[in-house]
């Protein structure tokens, strides 16, 4: 029987072979796509599950302040009073390059991680050499990534051997380990020890006169005892909170496998993925699936008058409706099968491009594995049988007599359920166009709007950290570029609008504020162009001592003038506030802009940035690399524009456009082929009406209007029923943004307009092609 099954199935699938591929088409691309975004999902679900502690690893987070960062003494406090945590250790990650020397050669190492030895006990590291127990036999110890250890030492073996770390902090490495792999929110290439009062790389000082106000904060990650609640030890915490002060006042626990997607704790360096692009995707992979569910049943249901004589005849002699709907569910498992095979070839075939389209590599032989095979297949199996189920139950439901007379039909009032299904897929096909179109512009705002500088024309170098005795090879790179005839201004700076990592305290009274720092020198005001409001720039004689605020300090402030005003940032005698500048943007549109302070001062610079005409940038880059060969022989050369680099701030947004932009066109496209197919169904089921018609003078603009007009009717309804939907759906997310375009009203006609033109050339290609037969043709159908 169940051959016979099979063998009826193929038969149908044959001999409908224009539907049949349509439906085949869709299902592949559908699956196609959906296959590559569950083994995206799955990754991103993954990251940071491969530690053996994972279940029992949390974040301390300061809920007061919503902060990450928390004074690192906290963590003896944790470790003498509550036997309910097994471990504590402290972590700090730099997201930078740091420069390193070995050998009178120098290196930069991608990031830097500081933690003590119980940070090797909570995590799993792979060791290949040195002893996991004891990582960090002194304070001058290091730990360094196999990549690193080739960079920096080449095929010698690197334990015991010392290099220079910012040209001041000697290191001798005590351990080698593998890169930390992609699915992990941390990743350094060098990490040192945190009980090195060197390497306690953030500070906070309230009042340089008062040490109690010194704070040197860190993450603290806790490892609890295996039966332990979490919400009960963030209870036993916060009823002794007072052990904790001064250094926090409010608790709670982050899991360390919710950091990733769920962490928005300032502080936190550890990379953050994006939930509500993974929630997209996962709408997005079930729309395209019920889009191509939806085609078939469209275009099964559409077939009804042909299926109601095979349905007829077999009820006739005998065959019962177990049988019937069993035989209608073998072809459309059949249907779905034959297209998953497609969909690993088509998978296989764009896997570079969902490479690309995610950031993430992802293979065909992941679907090997276990669970995920087996996943497939009973998904593959409930797709078959969703889409199958409806119209097998639908062409059995009738009396045989009634289906032999032809006394049963689809059309009239049963025809709504079909109309029902092309509106949704019009609608949606609607909203994804809406939302593309959206996104896009918001994207094209973020990168025009007037940021209160300009961006133009601006090349960033990285400086390594020099010691004071050589600080005179900065100076003597720095004339040499200003020297060159391309270039039109320098400046020094210590981090850069977009990036920048130091903040202070404001040191008055009722305006205990974090205020950003960037420090600088006379030129930076006019290499970025920034407008100067009031007061004047720096002179050669307020290195160390004078600063400029920008509007939104002024105004925090709630000064009236510059008179006697100082900023104090917790060191003695703070700076004299000399100047106010217009607000810019020195972070992404998505925040507003705060108060900030350019603090003139030359012992942080971390970058030199040069404005340059437009003209030779070849020869203009040769100049800066002989430049620094000269005076900075021992570093590479490390360099980018700050308008590309501006850019890549908002890549989260560009890619989303992409993922959208990709499942529009792909979800239109499914769409297209449904409505392909009832287009072709309807047109030959009325070939001979438009012969007649033809005959009786009917011209093929009215044939072309009647075959049209309901597809036109159809993409009307689902644009008035997606607009409201895509509207409310893209304004909570233009919400992430403080600067954001408005929602044109362009927007919604180009998108329904969009739909329109894109049904009436998938329905009209059909059509014409109808419409040109010859009347006496036509004539003969029946």
């Amino acid at each position: 029987m169940f051959f016979h099954y099979i063998k009826i199935a193929f038969t149908n699938i044959w001999n409908n072979k224009k539907f049949s591929s349509i439906n085949i088409l869709g299902f592949a691309f559908s699956m196609s796509v959906c296959i590559a975004i569950i083994l995206f999902l799955q990754h991103e679900y993954s990251y940071d599950r491969y530690h053996k502690n994972e279940p029992y690893i949390y974040r301390l987070v300061d809920s007061e302040n919503n902060s990450s960062m928390i004074d690192y003494r906290v963590k003896d406090q944790l470790i003498e009073n509550y036997a309910e945590v097994k471990n504590v250790c402290l972590f700090q990650l730099l997201n930078m390059q740091v420069s390193v020397t070995y050998d009178h050669a120098g290196f930069y190492v991608d990031n830097l991680l500081s933690v003590d030895n119980a940070f090797f006990d909570i995590f799993s590291l792979e060791f290949i050499e040195g002893n996991p127990n004891n990582a960090f036999p002194n304070l001058h110890s290091v730990v360094i990534t196999e990549s690193s250890a080739r960079n920096i030492f080449g095929n010698n073996n690197p334990i015991g051997k010392e290099f220079v770390f910012r040209n001041q902090f000697p290191l001798i490495v005590s351990a080698v380990i593998q890169d930390f792999p992609d699915n992990s929110s941390f990743d350094a290439g060098m990490i040192v020890n945190a009980e090195n009062d060197d390497f306690k790389f953030s500070s906070w000082i309230g009042d340089s006169r008062d040490k109690s106000t010194y704070r040197w904060p860190f993450n603290i990650y806790l490892q609890l005892e295996e039966t332990t609640d979490p919400s009960l030890v963030v209870g036993t915490i916060s009823t002794n909170i007072n052990r904790l002060k001064p250094y926090v006042n409010q608790i709670s626990l982050m899991p360390l496998k919710e950091i990733y997607l769920h962490d928005s704790t300032w502080g936190s360096e550890t990379k953050r993925g994006n939930s509500s692009l993974l929630h997209l995707l996962l709408s997005i992979s079930v729309i395209i699936l019920m889009l191509a569910v939806i085609n078939y049943i469209n275009l099964t249901l559409a077939r009804q008058n042909q299926r109601n004589k095979e349905v007829g005849i077999r009820k006739t002699i005998g065959a019962s409706r177990k049988d019937l709907i069993i035989q209608l569910l073998f072809e459309s498992l059949l249907v779905t099968f034959i297209s998953f095979f497609f969909s690993l070839l088509l998978f296989e075939f764009c896997s570079p491009f969902y490479t690309s389209i995610f950031g993430v590599s992802i293979s065909s032989s992941q679907l090997l594995e276990f669970p995920n095979n087996i996943i497939l297949i009973v998904s593959v199996t409930l797709i078959g049988i969703l889409s199958g189920l409806w119209p097998s139950i639908f062409f059995t439901s009738f009396n045989p007599i009634r289906i032999i007379n032809r006394k049963t039909s689809i059309f009239g009032r049963r025809n709504y359920s079909r109309q029902i299904l092309t509106v949704f897929q019009f609608t949606v096909s609607i909203i994804l166009i809406f939302c593309l179109l959206v996104i896009w512009k918001q994207i094209k705002y973020v990168n025009h709007k007037d940021l209160g500088l300009n961006r133009d024309y601006l090349l960033n170098i990285d400086l390594p950290r020099i010691t004071h005795d050589d600080r005179s090879n900065i100076s003597g790179f720095i004339n040499s570029l200003k020297e060159y005839t391309y270039i039109k201004e320098v400046t020094a700076t210590g981090g850069l609008p977009g990036d920048i990592r130091v903040y202070m305290g404001s040191g008055i009274e009722g305006k205990d504020k974090s205020i950003a720092c960037l420090y600088a020198d006379a030129s930076f005001i006019n290499a970025y162009e920034i407008t100067l409001l009031q007061g004047r720039n720096f002179l050669p004689g307020d290195i160390g001592k004078a600063c400029l605020i920008n509007e939104s300090a002024y105004e925090f402030f709630g000064w009236n003038d510059l008179d006697n005003k100082r900023y104090n940032n917790g060191r003695e005698g703070g700076y004299e506030v000399v100047g106010v500048v217009k607000n810019f943007h020195f972070k992404s549109l998505h925040e507003s802009i705060q108060p900030m302070c350019i603090l003139s001062d030359p012992n942080f610079i971390t970058h030199v940035t040069v404005k340059v005409d437009g003209n030779n940038i070849s020869e203009l880059i040769a100049y800066i690399r002989n430049s620094w060969k000269v005076t900075l022989v021992d570093y590479p050369l490390s360099y980018r524009f700050y308008d590309d680099w501006l850019n890549t701030i908002y890549q989260k947004e560009e890619k989303l456009g992409r993922v959208i932009g990709f499942f529009a066109i792909l979800a239109i496209g499914i769409s297209c082929l449904g409505i392909l197919g009832l287009a072709i169904f309807t047109s030959e089921r009325r070939t001979k009406e438009i012969g007649i018609r033809k005959v009786n003078g009917a011209s093929l603009k009215n044939i072309f209007f009647m075959l049209t007009k309901d597809f036109t009717k159809w993409v009307i309804i689902a644009f008035i029923v997606g607009s409201p939907i895509a509207y409310v759906m893209i304004n909570n997310w233009l919400q992430n943004f403080a600067y954001k375009t408005d929602i044109s009203w362009w927007i919604f006609g180009l998108s329904g307009f969009s739909s329109i033109i894109i049904a009436l050339l998938t329905v009209g290609w059909q059509t014409m092609k109808v419409t040109r037969i010859n009347p006496v043709e036509a004539l003969k159908y029946e």
